[in-house]
């Protein structure tokens, strides 16, 4: 056991049994005695307390420390019943049982008992040391309140822990900055209570050692990089305010530390959509480092932070504005690619909010000319930048050169370059838009569905994105008919809207309107008849309709199911266009191509619909099997299901030996599953013939057996 948990622990088994000590001190001689003639159990209750010091003694060694608990809380027991509400006594034992719980990592337990030593000591408040021991009493409870998240009542107990240590003197200094930092935490957003604090902090920090500051500061400034670098803005607030407070009396208030501090606080501000705040700290911070001279480190950055503040606030020209002032200070021959690649993304960002996707464009165009391929550029603003040019070529209907710039990016992402995966993401959302924009539905599902499980696995809950990535794809399940998924995505926007804007936001109510057109387009498509789908698929086909289809080469039929003959050709087209037209509970394939029995149809292929909630009935009521390998249909359907629950497929055409699906998704590994295919299917021959079907834009995949 490393030397300090001994040394708690001796001094936690001390206090327990001080008392009993002190009996037999001269100090104590008169109390004792008068004990004894009180209770002539006296000694009874004397060995009893022994007793139990012993036991605590030996479970220390043991280290068990839920035994050492129930041990002290026997003893506390013991002495409210036998020794009364003596303090002196009470709280070295309250004290230990608190450090037993902390030591046995069950701090929140300790709260009682903590809750009950502060109680004593506000009871008594002449014991000597007691205003120190009270604060740090409370302090421990303020830690406490904080992990359970009641932080109205940490800050009222930081109050008075702030006034008692300030009663203390100038020896609880250190604890008392402490004090003051937390209750700014809490106070932050609180403007009139948080001034106030501050105004006392400066105070206190120009009245303690500077190596008392300097640690304090290092770690605030460690916390705000790792509370930055996690995403946890509100957490980074009250580390950024110490930092600036703590920098002038440290380095000076024209100190470069200094400057960067306060270029951090304001950042921060911003991130936290305090604007306003932000706002002014940006324009005093610009200020002073204008003074120094438009060279003046970190004033680039400044002017690019508050372009962003104005892009959030609503402001894009003044946005403009400090972007070009930024761009003016990237021309030097001091600023390396990477200040200017970002400097005029930026631009182009700001640009293309004002509505000037020409000059936008021309803009990001510049910025990848600087690095067409992310050399000496951050790869995730590089990557942002390729989005970000996309989308306003989207915009700009400029549809295959958008797609090149969102491929590029998924293509370096697969290269190796560290690319953070939701802007993997976003580029393929927008490979889902021009895949919708042109009117490639099925692709522009896949890639939606795509972006969307990357959101959900990398983004928290309450990301805007994850929003806008279910209404896209609600809106492509709703155009391909597929009404129950988009039911799903439709209610899962309306519940992120609701409690991210209200109930009465307008983009809310959009959204609830969206959700009853879905539901009511749902309900509308009840379950057809037989005969009523195969006047649509007489309709939509224009083939010759048979209430039967065959199976065994056309050699026998099934008539739980009809077809239409339809040109060979035209299949493929046309069953696309039946299975987004079939009313629920209906699916259909390509049936029959080759006629080896007495019907001859020759150039014809069957289009079949069974009604089936399983597309994996199409094989069975195909018959389809590789019966020369050892697999009959259910073999097949097995592999095939496991394909759909890797990579999503959608069965197309199924006759007595041979099936063809479409992958929804790529594989990562094109090449491994070329392989897994050949081995299910060896009469492919070789995996050079597969690798087309799978780079092919349709991605559909064909399987014969001989």
């Amino acid at each position: 056991m490393e030397t300090t948990v001994l040394l708690v622990l001796a001094g936690a088994a001390w206090l327990l049994f001080r008392w009993w000590r002190s009996g037999a001190e001269a100090a104590r001689a008169e109390r004792v005695e008068e004990l004894t003639v009180q209770a002539e159990d006296m000694e009874q209750t004397a060995a009893e307390f022994k007793h139990l010091h012993e036991q605590l003694n030996a479970v220390i060694q043991q280290e068990n420390y839920p035994e050492a608990i129930r041990i002290a809380e026997r003893t506390l027991a013991l002495a409210d019943e036998r020794l009364g509400g003596d303090p002196e006594i009470l709280l070295p034992l309250l004290d230990a049982l608190a450090n037993f719980h902390d030591i046995a990592g069950q701090p929140q337990q300790a709260m009682p008992v903590l809750q009950r030593s502060m109680a004593l000591r506000e009871q008594f408040p002449d014991l000597n040391g007691n205003a120190a021991e009270q604060a740090d009493v409370m302090a421990r409870l303020v830690i406490l309140h904080l992990q359970r998240g009641e932080n109205r009542e940490a800050q009222r107990l930081l109050k008075r822990e702030v006034e008692l240590r300030r009663r203390h003197g100038p020896e609880d200094g250190a604890a008392l900055l402490q004090a003051q930092c937390r209750l700014l935490a809490l106070s932050l957003e609180e403007p009139a209570m948080a001034e106030p604090i501050r105004r006392d902090i400066r105070s206190t920090a120009g009245q303690v050692s500077h190596d008392v500051l300097a640690e304090q500061m290092n770690d605030a400034n460690a916390e705000l990089g790792a509370a930055i670098a996690e995403g946890r803005d509100r957490e980074a607030w009250p580390a950024a305010e110490i930092c600036a407070l703590f920098a002038p009396v440290l380095h000076g208030p024209d100190h470069d530390i200094t400057f960067v501090c306060r270029g951090n606080l304001a950042e921060v501000l911003r991130r936290n959509r305090r604007y306003e705040e932000a706002d002014t700290q940006f324009r005093l911070l610009i200020a002073q480092l204008e003074k120094l001279g438009a060279g003046a480190q970190g004033l680039e950055s400044i002017y690019n932070n508050m372009a962003l503040l104005c892009d959030e606030s609503g402001r894009p020209e003044e946005a403009a504005q400090w972007r070009e002032r930024q761009m003016a200070l990237l021309q030097g021959d001091g600023a390396s690619l990477g200040s200017r690649f970002n400097g005029l993304n930026n631009l182009a960002v700001s640009l293309s909010a004002k509505g000037e996707e020409e000059a936008a464009a021309k803009a990001f165009a510049d910025a990848l000319a600087l690095s067409p391929e992310g050399e000496g550029v951050e790869p995730a603003i590089w990557a942002a930048a390729l989005n970000n040019y996309g989308g306003t070529l989207v915009t700009l209907k400029r549809l295959p050169e958008a797609g090149r710039l969102y491929q590029k990016v998924v293509a370096q992402k697969k290269a190796g370059m560290a690319i953070p995966l939701p802007l993997v993401a976003g580029s393929l959302n927008g490979l889902g838009m021009v895949y919708d924009h042109l009117g490639k539905l099925p692709q522009a599902q896949d890639m939606f569905e795509r972006a969307l499980a990357i959101k959900e696995k990398h983004l928290s809950v309450e990301d805007v994105a994850l929003e806008t990535g279910r209404h896209n794809l609600g809106s492509i399940y709703a155009r391909l008919g597929n009404m129950e998924r988009a039911a799903e995505m439709a209610k899962r926007v309306l519940a992120s809207r609701e409690k991210r804007l209200g109930k009465d936001h307008p983009d809310t109510q959009s959204a609830l309107l969206n959700l009853r057109s879905v539901a009511l387009q749902l309900q509308s498509r009840k379950t057809a008849t037989r005969e009523e789908v195969e006047a649509l698929m007489v309709n939509i086909s224009g083939g010759e309709l048979r209430r039967y289809a065959t199976f065994d080469f056309g050699r026998a039929r099934d008539e739980s199911v009809s077809m239409v003959l339809v040109p060979e050709q035209d299949s493929l087209s046309l069953q696309y266009k039946l299975a987004r037209a079939l009313p629920p509970g209906w699916r259909c394939y390509v049936g029959s191509t080759r006629w080896l029995g007495e019907e001859k149809h020759d150039g014809k292929a069957e289009l079949v619909a069974i009604k089936s909630d399983s597309q994996f009935d199409c094989l069975r009521i195909a018959r389809t099997d590789a019966i020369n390998h050892d697999m009959e249909t259910e073999d097949v359907i097995r592999v095939l299901e496991d394909y759909h629950r890797r990579f999503g497929i959608r069965i197309m055409a199924a006759e007595t030996d041979s099936v063809a699906f479409q992958l929804l998704r790529a594989p990562e590994d094109l090449e491994g599953f070329a392989a897994e295919l050949l081995e299910f299917c060896m009469d492919l021959e070789d995996v050079s013939l597969i690798m087309p079907m799978l780079t092919a834009p349709s991605r559909l995949v064909s399987l014969w057996w001989d």
